[in-house]
This record gives C-alpha cells, structure tokens and sequence, in this order.
C-alpha cells in the first residue's frame, strides 16, 4: 500500500485536450535517497497497449479506507504470481474469486492506473479508475469494472462506454462484471479452499479418481475409492482437481456426497 497524499498527485494533469493513462510505477520507486512515488502518464494511443505493463507493474492507484458496502477491505491471494490482490468490496472479492477460477488471468493489478477523459471525451475534464487490469494467458492486457447490474445508471454506463473506447485504442479487452449466481458463488467459493497446491493428490490417487470419474461418479464414490480408510481425507483431493477443471461438477446445485463429478 501506498501513503494518502499518492492518490492527489495521480491526476495532477488532468485537464488535457487528449485522454491520457496516469499509473504509478514500482520500476520507478526506488531512487539514491529512498523509496519515493512517482507519478506517471501518457496520452492514449496504441503504442501504449504494447508496452509491458507486468515490467512496469503499476501500483494501487487508489487507496480506499477499508470500508465500503458494509464489508471491510481484504486481499485475496493469487497464487500464480503468488502476491496478493486488494479487493474493497465483496462484489470484487467474488469476481476476482471467478477470474482465478476461469484459469485465463495470468496476472491482475487492482486499481491499477487512472484515465483521466480529454476534450474529445463525452466525459471531458473527469476522471475514472478501473477496478483491475489483468494479463491474459496469451500476453494480452485488458481492464476490468465490478458493478452489480442492479447499480448501473445511465452515468455508469457512459463510463463504461467511454472506458471501452479506450481499451478499444489500446487493444485491450474490457469487461463490466455484473455478478455470478449467489448458490454456485458460494459453492465455488468453497472449493477455493483447496485450490493450493497442499491439496493436490498423488498421483496414483489422482489417476484412480479422474479414472472413476470418467462416466460419472458421486462425491462419495470418489473419496472411498481414493482414500477407504479414511475417505473426509480426499475431499481435498476432489476438490483440488474440480477448481481445476479437471473435474466437472454442476455449482448451481448443493454440493452434498451425492453430488457427480466427471472428467472434462
């Protein structure tokens, strides 16, 4: 995290005839008397996608005081990049929970950079801050908004708009997340517990369950299979190869020992 006083000199330039991205760079903070922020920007173009942001690696933009939509700040850990992700609401926790789930985000920055509209914008002289930008399992970049569908007014939507013009100019994906079913939510988020890699069978166990699951098995059936004597201990294991899709299962109804699981 970052002091305050960061956040007021993000957009100091903000009144510009072109939209421009303002980022704070950790390649840029260590100076000969310390370590100190410095603020960054350039006008929008496509020259710009290009660049390799994870090089540059842009830090929280915003700071927020922890408490919004009656849920207190939390980071969530990506294992990929083994770092942790800043999420200020729920609703981001939960969307950043499907993103590592998909298996396609690589890498992702939470609030990472600013882009403060020019006079050519339909929102000249404001400013807006995406909630993550991510890179792709393929090296693309792209930027992503969390919004609860129910909360998105005619001035969030021209937001998006005019913030999807500009990944349009960067080559950037960009996405408004709008929220998941809260039953498979909760289901999924409960096989995120044994996403780490202490959960991952052996690789007998491993072959024996995906084998089993090959046309269809319960929940039950696998953890017998793969643990008789102890089958509670390869529910881990089950729910290790289902958060990585080895396993298929539906999340949209109860996970109970009767539930099936098959291979993809």
């Amino acid at each position: 995290m970052r002091p305050a006083e960061i956040t007021k000199q993000i957009l100091t330039r903000r009144r510009s005839p072109r939209t421009e991205l303002h980022w704070v760079s950790r390649i840029s903070m260590q100076t000969p008397g310390g370590t100190t922020p410095e603020q960054q920007f350039a006008t929008v173009q496509s020259e710009i996608g290009g660049w390799d942001w994870v090089a540059i690696d842009p830090m929280l933009v915003r700071t927020s005081k922890g408490l919004r939509h009656g849920f207190t700040g939390a980071l969530y850990f990506w294992q990929r990049t083994r770092s942790h992700i800043w999420c200020e609401s729920q609703a981001e926790r939960w969307e950043v929970l499907w993103l590592d789930f998909s298996g396609e985000v690589e890498r992702l920055w939470a609030q990472p950079l600013a882009i403060a509209f020019g006079l050519d914008s339909r929102l000249a002289e404001y400013w807006h801050i995406p909630d993550f930008m991510a890179q792709f399992r393929n090296g693309s970049f792209g930027l992503y908004d969390v919004r609860p569908v129910e909360r998105i007014d005619d001035r969030a939507k021209l937001q998006f708009e005019e913030t999807a013009k500009v990944c349009n100019v960067l080559g950037w994906q960009y996405k408004v997340l709008t929220g998941h079913d809260i039953r498979a939510t909760q289901n999924l988020n409960g096989l995120s517990v044994s996403r780490h890699d202490r959960c991952k069978p052996a690789p007998p166990a491993e072959a024996l369950i995906l084998d089993l699951a090959r046309f269809g098995a319960t929940r039950r059936e696998l953890c017998l299979a793969a643990s008789p004597s102890c089958p509670p201990l390869a529910c881990a294991w089950v729910d290790y190869l289902a958060w990585h899709r080895q396993l298929t299962v539906s999340l949209n109804a109860p996970l109970t020992s009767d539930t099936v699981y098959t291979t993809t």
